[in-house]
């Protein structure tokens, strides 16, 4: 008899909810799972097994044991608490001990031994090789390893909860949300169909010697780039980091890859919620992103067996995406992110437009991406209506006879302001000719009033449009509004934007 490694000492099982518990066995053997006093039992078959625990509520520490005959596996310092699965792409996966603050969280990190973690072993293709993890209690030794975004959002969910709190790392660097659903998911979908094609393109015909020289030459190249920078070279002087590496049928980067050898093999671990930061890898896709986005939740969500299951995710920051600060790649994607925030049930975005580097993908500071999840997670799922969780929110545009466009916002946070107190910056308007803009800005109440000598007539506004940008509307909780543009042709529209004359 096996139990899947996912189960170890030092595990959080999910309270008030069934818990499954699987492994492997010889057919026709019975299983017997037993924990805080809840038992159940199973058959295996087809060489697996798994049983379903009763609910329970938080506690512990409890023992956990699974027999079968004379032979018995038992985890110790076992709770049942909160459990979210942390996935996405190097933002996700950044550890404690290389972001801002870190080593001072570090040292702090015993006082909270109740954040437990489970880093999913990184496959990048079935070799067969078992590759064992573990659960680890939060402390000096550990913690470090956590994702940072995950612990911080761990630590506040448990200073509000009381709870343990259990995350399941699930996450790779580099990688496009198509490595995480299943290839059925993919080819379902013509717009997505495009992730298999390219890869399948690549893959007929596999020129392994080619590849292997290819390979050699980039892991050089690569090499050679960080010699440069830890020799004290600035980004100025290195040029663009030598990526991506190339593509091969056993590549981290191929659609569906690290669902069947990560994802897959984590369901159905019961869970509270999903927690995900990715989006960088699919910024050449921006304008496709929402319906792989939305496929991806509706998979994972099936996976678990949950349609309604809280998927909170991070809208991307600014970034100057090497060199071109001006573009609008990514703010297309932050858009499609949130598109997916308007249609999907059982969702929330976290908005981090003031988090971003102008010349680093990975933002160092991550407390507060880690923080805004947990002020969604305590709003919406855990029900706190005293926790305040999103900045402002454009409602609707209209011009007046002077020619100045007014910006409703919906602003739960007391009142709009600026981060520090600064000028109001972010904003742009066009008129007939549809080339956008700066335009001047100012706060009434619960609107920005926008005008430009060089749009007399505005048709259309919007805020934060760019890879990287310094707009800085907040509301009196210091959250930043979401980016946004009245004209999203053919993607709908955030609001109507009414072209009336004010009294």
């Amino acid at each position: 008899m096996r139990v899947d490694p996912i189960f170890s000492d030092h595990m959080v099982l999910q309270r008030d909810k069934e818990v499954a518990v699987w492994g492997e066995a010889a057919d026709g053997e019975v299983i017997e799972v037993e924990c805080a006093g809840r038992r159940a039992t199973a058959v295996a078959a087809g060489g697996g097994w798994r049983a379903t625990l009763p609910a329970n509520e938080a506690g512990g520490p409890y023992r956990l044991a699974a027999r079968s005959g004379a032979e018995t596996i038992v985890f110790d310092d076992v709770w049942y608490g909160d459990v979210w699965l942390a996935g996405g792409q190097s933002n996700m996966q950044w550890p404690l001990r290389s972001s801002a603050g870190g080593a001072e969280e570090i040292a702090i990190s015993g006082g909270c031994p109740l954040i437990r973690y489970y880093e999913v072993p990184k496959v990048a293709y079935d070799d067969g090789v078992v590759r064992e993890s573990g659960w680890r209690a939060s402390g000096q030794e550990t913690a470090g390893e956590f994702s940072a975004v995950a612990y911080h959002f761990a630590k506040r969910v448990h200073a509000e909860t009381g709870v343990a709190i259990g995350i399941v790392g699930c996450n790779m660097g580099a990688t496009s949300a198509a490595c995480w659903v299943a290839e059925e998911t993919l080819e379902r979908d013509p717009a997505l169909r495009v992730y298999l094609d390219e890869f399948r393109a690549i893959a007929k015909d596999f020129d392994w010697e080619a590849y292997e020289a290819e390979e050699r030459a980039f892991q050089d190249a690569f090499a050679a780039y960080e010699a440069a920078q830890s020799q004290g070279k600035t980004k100025e002087e290195l040029g663009p980091v030598p990526w991506p590496p190339p593509m091969s049928p056993r590549s981290f980067m191929r659609p569906n890859g690290l669902y069947e050898t990560m994802l897959k093999r984590t369901a159905p671990y019961t869970l509270k919620g999903f927690l995900y930061y990715q989006g960088e890898g699919d910024a050449h896709r921006p304008t496709a992103y929402d319906k792989l986005l939305e496929a991806l939740i509706r998979n994972w969500r099936r996976d678990w067996e949950d349609d309604a299951l809280p998927f909170l995710y991070v809208q991307l920051p600014s970034f100057g995406c090497d060199g071109d600060p001006d573009g609008d790649a990514w703010a297309l994607l932050r858009e499609s992110q949130a598109i997916v925030a308007e249609r999907a049930p059982h969702v929330a975005m976290a908005v981090l437009l003031d988090c971003g580097e102008k010349d680093d993908i990975h933002p160092a500071d991550k407390k507060p991406v880690g923080e805004r999840l947990a002020r969604l997670a305590l709003a919406r799922v855990y029900g706190r209506s005293d926790v305040h969780s999103e900045g402002p929110r454009f409602e609707q545009m209209r011009v007046n006879e002077r020619g100045e466009a007014r910006l409703r916002f919906r602003c739960g946070g007391g009142r709009l302001t600026t981060r520090d107190g600064a000028p109001l910056v972010g904003f742009e308007l066009c008129g007939v000719d549809r080339v956008y803009v700066p335009a001047e800005a100012r706060i009434e109440g619960d609107a920005v009033i926008a005008f430009s000598d060089r749009v007399p007539r505005p048709i259309a506004a919007r805020y934060g449009w760019a890879n990287f940008t310094e707009a800085n509307l907040t509301d009196g909780f210091g959250l930043p509004a979401a980016p946004f543009r009245t004209d999203r042709e053919g993607r709908g529209s955030p609001a109507a934007s009414e072209f009336l004359t004010e009294n």
